[in-house]
Parts: structure tokens; C-alpha cells; sequence
């Protein structure tokens, strides 16, 4: 699929630009993914951006030194402990954690992302497969809902906003992307394709009708970023990708382009060199000469076995 001429080579954030396409990494904050806190310093080295969830942003103690992009977490209204709500005409966000609700407004997360984030994503709910069409309907309404109040609210004009997008089938992704045609939203970003990317015609058929609703807009996918993927994607008309495959392989001791391999008992040394290989690979990137040497002078190539004869 041919894109506009008029969509840009790059996005020009406050922390510099992030050339397209782009492969943007996933990190987190916290104590639950260690391996993230590892490979982050090497983040401004190896890619042109970096994404956070906005349930992690919240446990950031210093911001990456690097474009970041910062989604709205709306992901946690899968959750079986998540609410939508309609309050105010808008799409609001309940979830309930040993007894404790807490309730996640667009403002909440716009104020936040202003504070924080060089690209931003409106408050969105999916509409996973399974799920009614009454209830996807409701839900498209209200991602429409909050991302209108998020471009007539936002108040930093040099943090670049995207519209998301949800649906659940190829007409309902249209018309959620039609929306938006007439605003001034900077990107476009698509949700809820990673529990259908099985049907990847479908997928690409979606990405197809929202480029054509939205032609002259940055488009963005969430999640889509496994190797193979990602290069079909920027083929039909995506700008960009954010992913944590490239860490997940390395924890799972599988190398980027070649996860039929695999290396058993990985420590957490030769999983940061793995993630690190992945990175580069993914993005297109050269690894930075101290990780090259931590890399390529380790043995842990020699002891890369088929993933079969590992279990998996």
C-alpha cells in the first residue's frame, strides 16, 4: 500500500526527532520486569524513542533521555477487575485492587502525560473479540468521546497527540478512524489488533481502511512488533511500532530473526546482551562499542541450541 507524500520522515518532539519508521521499544517501571531497568540506559543509544504505559510512567523516578511516548492505559479495562464507565459524556476507567477503587478520567491521564510524555494517546477501551457488540459499540463511542475532549483540553502545544483507535471488525475500525478525519490531531494510532493479528489479513485489511480514512496522518499500531511483523507493517502504510517483544524473546533466551534458537539456563547478563542484540536488530541500530564488546566477546553463541531439543 502507497502512503501520502505528505506524511513526514520524522516526528519533531521537545527531546529531539523520531525518525519513521520507527521500531519503539517498550520499558517499564517497578520491580516487576528487572531486565527493563537493565537495557534502559542503552535506550538512547539504540533507538529513537521509548514507550511506557501510563500504569508504569507512574512508578518512573528519572525520564528516559529520549523521546517518550506515553499511552493512555486503557489496556487495564480488560482486566476482571475493570469498569467502563459513561460519566460526563466521557469514557472513565474503574478498577478494583484488594477492596480499593480507583477511577482513571482522560484528564488524569492527559495532565500526566503533559507533564512527561513528547507523543501522548487519547483514552481508549478494546473491544476484544469475544466481547458483545453492544458493548463494542458503547466503547467505540466513548474512545471517540475522550479523544475529542483530549484535543479541545490539551494545553502543551509541543506534545505531539494521537487519536486511538478501536473496533472489532474492519467497518467498525473505519469508523472510529473517520472521527478524527477533520481534527487536528498529530498521529493516529491503532488498538486491539494483538489478540487478532492470528487473522493477520484481517489486520492488514484494518490498517488499510483506517490509512484511508486518515490518509495524511502518522499512523501508529500498538503492540504489533514480533519479528516479521514488523516489516509488513511499514510496508502497508504504518509509520511506526511499539513493542516489548525484543525483551521477552531475550528473557525467554531467544535472539531477534532467529527464536528457533535458543539459549538455556540464560543468566541475566547474557539475557541483557540478548535484548540488546534484538534492540539493534529490530530498530535498524548499531550497538554502542561497550555492549559490542560485552556481546560479542561473551561464548554464549557456542551454547545456542534448537529451540526444540530445549523443551520449546
Amino acid at each position: 500500500m502507497k502512503t501520502s507524500g505528505m506524511l513526514p520522515s520524522s516526528l519533531i518532539t521537545a527531546h529531539g526527532p523520531i525518525r519513521l519508521p520507527a521500531y519503539v521499544p517498550v520499558t517499564t517501571f517497578g520491580d516487576k520486569y528487572p531486565l527493563d531497568d537493565l537495557v534502559r540506559p542503552y535506550l538512547p543509544r539504540l533507538a529513537h524513542a521509548a514507550m511506557v504505559s501510563f500504569h508504569y510512567a507512574k512508578q518512573m523516578r528519572e525520564r528516559p533521555s529520549l523521546p517518550l511516548l506515553v499511552d493512555s492505559g486503557g489496556f487495564a479495562s480488560l482486566f476482571q477487575n475493570a469498569v467502563v464507565r459513561k460519566i460526563g459524556g466521557l469514557g472513565v476507567l474503574e478498577t478494583t485492587t484488594d477492596g480499593k477503587k480507583e477511577t482513571l478520567h482522560p484528564r488524569d491521564v492527559l495532565d500526566f502525560q503533559e507533564q512527561h510524555a513528547d507523543v501522548a494517546f487519547t483514552l481508549d477501551f478494546p473491544v476484544p473479540p469475544a466481547m458483545s457488540n453492544r458493548e463494542g459499540r458503547r466503547r467505540l463511542s466513548l474512545t471517540v468521546a475522550n479523544a475529542r475532549w483530549a484535543i479541545e483540553n490539551r494545553r502543551r502545544k509541543d506534545m505531539l497527540l494521537f487519536a486511538c483507535v478501536q473496533g472489532w471488525d474492519v467497518d467498525s475500525y473505519a469508523t472510529c478512524a473517520k472521527a478524527y478525519s477533520k481534527l487536528t490531531f498529530d498521529g493516529i494510532a491503532i488498538g486491539g489488533l494483538v489478540p487478532r493479528v492470528r487473522d493477520f489479513p484481517q489486520v492488514l485489511r484494518i490498517i488499510e481502511a483506517v490509512r484511508a480514512a486518515v490518509p495524511d496522518k502518522p499512523l501508529h499500531v500498538f503492540g504489533l512488533g514480533k519479528p516479521g511483523i514488523v516489516e509488513v507493517l511499514f510496508k502497508n502504510g504504518v509509520q511506526s511500532v511499539d513493542s516489548s517483544s525484543y525483551v521477552k524473546l531475550a528473557a525467554d533466551g531467544r535472539f531477534w530473526g532467529q527464536t528457533s534458537l535458543h539459549l538455556p539456563d540464560a543468566s541475566p547478563t547474557e539475557r541483557l546482551h540478548l535484548a540488546l542484540c534484538n534492540l539493534a536488530v529490530a530498530a535498524q541500530r548499531t550497538l554502542p562499542l561497550s555492549a559490542s564488546h560485552l556481546v560479542f566477546g561473551s561464548q554464549w553463541w557456542d551454547r545456542m541450541v534448537p529451540a526444540a531439543s530445549a523443551g520449546g
